[in-house]
């Protein structure tokens, strides 16, 4: 290690420590102290902290009121940045708020959080091909059966019994602060993007359990058997094929494949 090296390293550790380094190399004047000039780099750092996360976080923002500053402060006292790229600082925050207290006898906002991040990542991910209803065509008759549909990656399904998605849809819209509700059963969330635009929808029970499947990697069968347990058997090739509709429709999935049958991956979102 380089000497500006070992002394960068010392700086910084003195701003995460709140304690001023024992160096020879940094000096106070007449017009500040050492512990004077260390603290405004150690306040300014934990700003950007704040603001960052309170860029991924809206809808946490919306739901916690007053209390948002209070939850940053916490969080980036306890979780010191150890990533060189500022943007994933906050991926520890959903994990922070269910452990910590006061927040953990809070459990709607690690809920909200885990929909802020997921919106946050959603948009960041790199872009996947995009499967269209030409490609479907293309399946044989007798592949169906075995057929595995392969979901974009960044495609994620939460499940909370609080109002998500009204929080965060009020934040994106700058409405005012809506209602916490919590409902006798958790509603799932989907989220995904869709060429540019970050989407999330709730959905029914029966779909969150077809999209499980085909995220671990089960056959088209399955897909329908796991429809056929919530709607019946005689609903469920019906329910299977307004699904898989509107799941093209949405650009949800990226490809198929079948044993013995070349994959199938469709054009890249834009």
């Amino acid at each position: 290690m380089t000497d500006l090296q070992d002394l960068q390293q010392h700086v910084l550790q003195a701003m995460l420590a709140n304690a001023p380094p024992r160096m020879r190399e940094l000096r106070g004047d007449d017009a500040a102290d050492i512990a004077s000039r260390l603290a405004v780099y150690r306040n300014g750092y934990r700003i950007r902290l704040r603001d960052a996360l309170a860029t991924e976080y809206t809808g946490l923002a919306l739901m916690a009121g007053p209390r948002f500053a209070h939850l940053l402060d916490g969080y980036v006292a306890a979780h010191p940045s150890e990533h060189y790229n500022i943007r994933w600082h906050g991926a520890g925050l959903p994990a922070y708020l269910e452990h910590a207290l006061p927040w953990r006898d809070k459990p709607e906002l690690a809920d909200m959080a885990r929909l802020d991040w997921a919106i946050s990542t959603a948009f960041d991910a790199a872009d996947e091909s995009v499967l269209g209803a030409a490609d479907l065509a293309a399946v044989p008759a007798e592949a169906w059966a075995d057929l595995r549909l392969t979901p974009q990656g960044h495609l994620q399904i939460l499940s909370s019994p609080y109002n998500l998605d009204a929080f965060r849809r009020a934040a994106d819209r700058g409405l005012k602060r809506p209602r916490l509700r919590r409902l006798g059963k958790p509603r799932h969330l989907l989220v995904w993007r869709q060429s540019l635009e970050v989407r999330y929808r709730l959905i029914q029970v029966d779909e969150c359990a077809a999209l499980h499947s085909a995220m671990r990697g089960e056959a088209f069968s399955q897909l329908c058997e796991h429809l056929g347990e919530q709607n019946g058997q005689l609903a469920a090739l019906p329910r299977m094929a307004a699904l898989l509709s509107q799941w093209l429709d949405e650009g949800l999935i990226g490809g198929l494949r079948a044993p013995d049958w070349p994959a199938v991956a469709g054009e890249v979102a834009m």
